[in-house]
């Protein structure tokens, strides 16, 4: 299954994810967006941070909406002409190989998406390039607590696999790092909590067949079927021990990040 394939599958139920909406608002809510400004919005999915935004920066303003996923475009595009919002361009496109003008946005974001690139340094430096001086990048990554996919990422370490998620920007300092790495001057790192809600055990336990074709469980994905199979049972095992009367604490961590093109 490719990333494409499987971002198409899950475009019809995206949105019902509230972490996402929590997301976006953090990010939307920790920048000042005022009328009239360009907005790019990298891995925008459905569209929930762009429309958002949109309605920030009025009918002067401009966002695009770039990902890889045809599905999550559709559906980007529907909620945006039921909206009424004519200033939104969804477009299928590579985050880490834009063609972009230089100094074209005042904003960039990249919500739940940038444990998606390759090379994330590479990543920032190549977006930096298309923020006007003085213009803002936001976005999120995975922290800690991470729920039982931090779990998964532990265990998966012990055997050699490491998942692009596990410890990417859990900490402030690799969150300064990775903007100081870009050029960018830091605004604002902080960490909050996404979601506290635990999950029943048999969720937890089928949250490993269902998330294998996700784009972060590469590494997991090519390993040997042998090995997959050992950190499947090490994982069942320990949420299972994890279980209070058959529920598993499941608190989800993000690192939310703001920096600044100098000017």
């Amino acid at each position: 299954m490719t990333e494409q394939s499987y971002f198409d599958r899950r475009a019809a139920t995206y949105d019902r994810d509230a972490v996402h909406h929590r997301v976006v608002s953090l990010l939307v809510g920790g920048v000042d967006i005022r009328p009239g400004s360009c907005i790019l919005d990298i891995a925008t999915g459905t569209g929930i941070l762009a429309l958002e935004a949109a309605q920030k920066a009025g009918p002067a303003g401009a966002v695009t909406g770039i990902d890889v996923s045809q599905g999550m475009l559709a559906e980007a595009r529907r909620k945006a002409a039921a909206a009424g919002l004519g200033t939104i361009d969804f477009v299928e496109a590579d985050a880490e190989h834009l063609a972009s003008p230089r100094d074209s946005f005042d904003f960039i974001f990249c919500a739940s998406g940038i444990v998606f690139m390759s090379d994330i340094p590479r990543a920032l430096r190549h977006w930096s390039d298309f923020l006007k001086p003085g213009g803002i990048i936001a976005f999120d990554a995975p922290a800690k607590p991470f729920g039982i996919s931090q779990r998964i990422a532990e265990i998966a370490a012990v055997h050699g696999i490491y998942l692009s998620y596990a410890d990417v920007a859990d900490t402030a300092s690799k969150c300064r790092a990775l903007l100081a790495g870009a050029r960018f001057e830091v605004v604002d790192v902080r960490t909050e909590l996404a979601d506290a809600s635990s999950i029943a055990l048999g969720e937890a336990i089928a949250f490993w067949d269902g998330r294998m074709g996700h784009p972060a469980w590469r590494a997991l994905r090519q390993a040997e079927l042998a090995t997959r199979e050992v950190i499947r049972s090490e994982y069942v095992d320990r949420v299972t021990a994890m279980a209070v009367e058959g529920w598993v604490p499941n608190e989800t961590a993000l690192s939310f990040v703001f920096g600044r093109r100098a000017a």
